[in-house]
């Protein structure tokens, strides 16, 4: 397969990984007159812009759209703007912290798609020995949320591999659930174009709730990976997820299609359940003991810590928020 293909990323202040993303992406051992980079900043005032014309005047392939709107994920922002912006047939959703690993990346994602039924194809995440425990963690869990991870796609094939079907020992199949979300779409994740005739970009879960209702199939390449070098400490992760949860539960749900909280009573029983074995840390705690006997990796041991710390930072934020909370879960 030699299909045009769309990288986009939509960006703030990235100078700390938006280089070494971008050489990533050029050493694919891909024709480059096959793809384009197009990148959306929005407003970035840290050497982001000086490190995209730099690249710009190595290669002809880099499309640089200015966003004024400056967010990346919403309705008519960043990644909507590269999105409809885009040429490619396949698109591939990056974000600047998102390092590929192997020069094959591209050709490997693509294959999948050799199945017609295929709509997107999804990457793996793999953490390198000389990165910090958090980042060795969040590599190894598969999502950046560890509060995310009964909901997340790459989270349960990156656990439990076994409960998903292997196809040519090149990459698992998952036919989307509506009554049962597993989301994906961040971290190195290709989608057909058409996806997007039926569907508008808004955010990587909404998209893949509307995926759900079509009952759209998903690939998850199993041996060829991102590595997502994501805030180099806790506190300063922390602090980013802070500032999305926020915006999400005061503007981001109105527009929201996923559902965190079920609608239906057993949903909402579910969802508090979970709360509760998150804080109590029993859940969590059997499950990072598992993997790090399984795995002999000491930094599983931090999964029941993150996870506390992500679920008492939603819950304070959300006691702030309870009127919006209300309007979302309700």
């Amino acid at each position: 397969m030699n299909k045009k293909v769309s990288f986009v990323l939509a960006i703030y202040n990235a100078e700390r990984t938006l280089e070494e993303c971008l050489n990533s992406i050029l050493m694919q051992n891909y024709s480059k007159n096959k793809y384009e980079i197009i990148i959306v900043d929005g407003g970035s005032t840290d050497k982001t812009l000086k490190i995209i014309n730099k690249f710009r005047k190595k290669t002809s392939n880099i499309k640089l759209i200015h966003n004024p709107k400056k967010l990346s994920e919403g309705k008519g922002m960043g990644k909507s703007q590269g999105i409809n912006a885009s040429k490619g047939e396949f698109l591939v959703l990056l974000d600047h912290d998102n390092i590929i690993t192997s020069k094959d990346w591209l050709k490997n994602m693509l294959f999948p798609f050799n199945d017609y039924s295929i709509m997107a194809s999804q990457s793996l995440l793999q953490y390198k020995e000389e990165d910090s425990n958090f980042i060795k963690y969040i590599n190894a869990l598969g999502v950046e949320d560890a509060f995310a991870v009964p909901y997340s796609l790459v989270a349960q094939v990156s656990l439990y591999p076994a409960k998903f079907k292997l196809i040519k020992n090149k990459y698992y199949v998952h036919k989307l659930n509506k009554n049962k979300i597993l989301f994906g779409g961040a971290n190195g994740c290709i989608f057909r174009k058409k996806v997007f005739k039926k569907i508008d970009y808004t955010r990587d879960v909404n998209v893949f709730t509307e995926m759900a209702e079509q009952s759209m199939i998903v690939a998850v390449v199993k041996n060829v990976k991102i590595h997502h070098k994501t805030s180099s400490d806790f506190l300063s992760f922390l602090k980013k997820k802070a500032i999305y949860f926020y915006r999400f539960i005061s503007q981001g749900y109105k527009e929201s299609t996923f559902r965190w909280v079920g609608k239906s009573f057993s949903g909402k029983v579910k969802f508090y359940l979970t709360v509760l074995s998150n804080l109590t840390l029993i859940g969590p705690g059997i499950l990072g003991l598992k993997q790090s006997i399984k795995t002999g990796k000491l930094f599983w041991l931090l999964h029941p810590f993150y996870v506390f710390y992500m679920t008492l930072l939603y819950g304070i934020i959300t006691l702030f928020k309870i009127k919006d909370y209300f309007k979302y879960s309700g």
